[in-house]
């Protein structure tokens, strides 16, 4: 994908899967809703989550991103990097604004929701410290098969002229 695709592409999406790293250095994977915000993705985790000690004790990450349930419709990027701690309130502040437009632009995924699971995780969400962690998109990986369609299509067979 150009970077005008994987950034159309990123910005229809709402899960991607984080991969942090533990003490012992072996992987684990994190679903989160994400917004990006020019050159840089982000997630919104509670400061002691698993995410957040593994990214304080080493920072490197990948965030995968993918759709597509048949062949031809894969499509997804990858990002590694290294992650960090939103710091700055001013950057805090317009990453939550980017989210609150995407949730406008595709709908907060909540709309379905009975009453008692949103008040219980509004609970959840208002428990403990939140941090913004931000994946800066340092190395970027994408594939979209529909393209394969075209390229790897047999030659259409010569026509015969009759003179």
């Amino acid at each position: 994908m150009s970077a005008s695709e994987i950034r159309r592409f990123l910005d229809a999406q709402r899960t991607l899967v984080l991969t942090t790293l533990r003490k012992d250095g072996s992987p684990v994977a994190h679903a989160l809703w994400f917004v990006r915000r020019g050159d840089a993705l982000y997630v919104n985790t509670r400061q002691g989550s698993l995410k957040a000690r593994n990214i304080l004790a080493d920072a490197r990450v990948c965030a995968l991103i993918d759709a597509g349930e048949r062949y031809f419709e894969l499509a997804g990027v990858r990002v590694e990097g290294r992650c960090r701690v939103v710091q700055d309130p001013a950057l805090q502040v317009l990453v939550q604004a980017a989210q609150g437009e995407k949730d406008q632009r595709l709908g907060s995924g909540m709309e379905e929701m009975p009453a008692w699971f949103q008040a219980s995780r509004s609970r959840r969400l208002e428990r403990g410290a939140r941090v913004i962690l931000e994946i800066p998109m340092e190395r970027v990986y994408s594939w979209d098969f529909a393209k394969l369609r075209d390229r790897y299509a047999p030659a259409a067979p010569a026509q015969e002229t009759r003179p």
